[in-house]
């Protein structure tokens, strides 16, 4: 995961960053985008990113990621890579078609399309390993503490900008 956390700390550097979590509580592990997001809510020196919690129809906040007008957006969901449960991975949002992610009202991809084509940023997804997308409440203990590192993570990557002045 070093890779990500430099590519996180570069990207982070003056950069209007805003983060999407997406997925649903009802679908159990399938939640995960959601509480990495909540848990990135409360990690120190993220206050200026955009932390939006999408639930299962994220394209409900396009207007106001395209008013934050970001350099760089990141998508957190669910997303089966073969992966062991709680495993993150960072992807262009191009390869993400690829994939397969929980139920959502629109694919990401096109979403993720249209975001970039009105703001111009740089979009990436972050799939979360899941466990068990069964119908059901409560996430599994690997990916909680796998959305937990990653929020973690991030806020790691902003101190670590702050330290260093970027």
């Amino acid at each position: 995961m070093s890779g990500l956390a430099d590519f996180l700390a570069e990207t982070l550097a003056g950069a209007r960053v805003a983060v999407l979590g997406v997925g649903s509580e009802l679908c159990r592990d399938d939640a995960a985008g959601l509480y990495a997001v909540a848990r990135m809510e409360k990690e120190p020196g993220l206050a200026g990113l955009l932390l939006l919690s999408g639930g299962s129809a994220p394209e409900t906040f396009t207007g106001a990621i395209k008013t934050f007008a970001p350099d760089v957006l990141f998508v957190v969901d669910a997303a089966y890579m073969d992966l062991p449960a709680g495993s993150f991975q960072l992807l262009p949002y191009e390869k993400a078609a690829g994939l397969s992610f929980s139920t959502h009202m629109l694919p990401l991809p096109l979403m993720m399309d249209y975001i970039r084509s009105e703001c111009g940023c740089a979009c990436y997804v972050v799939g979360i390993q899941p466990a068990d997308t069964s119908q059901g409440i409560g996430m599994s203990p690997r990916v909680r503490e796998g959305a937990r590192r990653l929020a973690k993570m991030f806020g790691e990557a902003a101190r670590k900008q702050l330290k260093t002045g970027n």
